[in-house]
């Protein structure tokens, strides 16, 4: 069996606390370069210690900073090193709409084919990712897996093989597999799940909880 969590970044720098941001860089720019704040160094390190996440084998991460940042305490205490993926990159937002479609969030659960001009769907987001951890579990057969990544990229994966049963404007995801509830909130930072695999067959998908990483709303 090879085992595979996937890891949401810890807690990002949030754009209310930048006074002014005088750049000519593309919004996919300025987004791969988003830091972790202050509090989600601290969290990134608490996860490098927790029980279920050592003697891993290989770690993945995508292209964007904070994802490398939330791994590199993992990979520091476990003499690893990380394998960049941009096929493990958040969702591409597209040119916001905000105005013109106020349900937006909910609609990209509901309709896997939505999405905004210059973005991505559901289904080319999952479509990507699947790809990234079929070559993963191709080149790790039996071992222990740390893949970090995104909060839409996990879940919309996810979806490959579960059910949405309900989502909310507020952010708050009910998922079920094999008519089992296994994620009912709305995802932390970080977020880990531990899926098994038999070759690129899933086996069982599990949600990982830490008793001292509690649930930050900024995340």
């Amino acid at each position: 069996m090879t085992e595979i969590y996937l890891i949401r970044h810890s807690v990002r720098f949030m754009n209310a606390d930048i006074e002014s941001y005088l750049t000519a860089q593309s919004n996919l720019i300025k987004n791969e370069k988003v830091i972790l704040s202050v509090e989600g160094e601290k969290r990134a390190e608490i996860l490098s210690r927790e029980e279920e996440l050592q003697n891993i084998d290989k770690v993945y991460a995508s292209n964007l900073v904070r994802t490398q940042q939330t791994a590199k305490y993992l990979c520091y205490n476990q003499n690893l090193k990380i394998n960049i993926d941009d096929r493990l990159d958040e969702r591409r937002v597209g040119i916001p709409n905000d105005n013109e479609v106020t349900d937006w969030f909910t609609r990209q659960y509901l309709d896997e084919n939505y999405k905004t001009v210059g973005g991505e769907s559901q289904v080319e987001v999952r479509n990507r990712m699947y790809d990234a951890i079929c070559d993963i579990l191709k080149s790790n057969k039996a071992k222990r897996v740390a893949v970090f990544t995104h909060g839409y990229a996990i879940t919309f994966l996810l979806l490959k093989w579960c059910k949405l049963i309900n989502i909310t404007s507020l952010g708050h995801l009910t998922l079920s597999y094999e008519d089992k509830i296994i994620f009912d909130k709305k995802i932390n930072a970080p977020e880990v799940f531990k899926l098994t695999f038999d070759n690129l067959e899933l086996k069982n998908i599990e949600l990982i909880q830490f008793d001292d990483l509690e649930y930050m709303n900024a995340i």
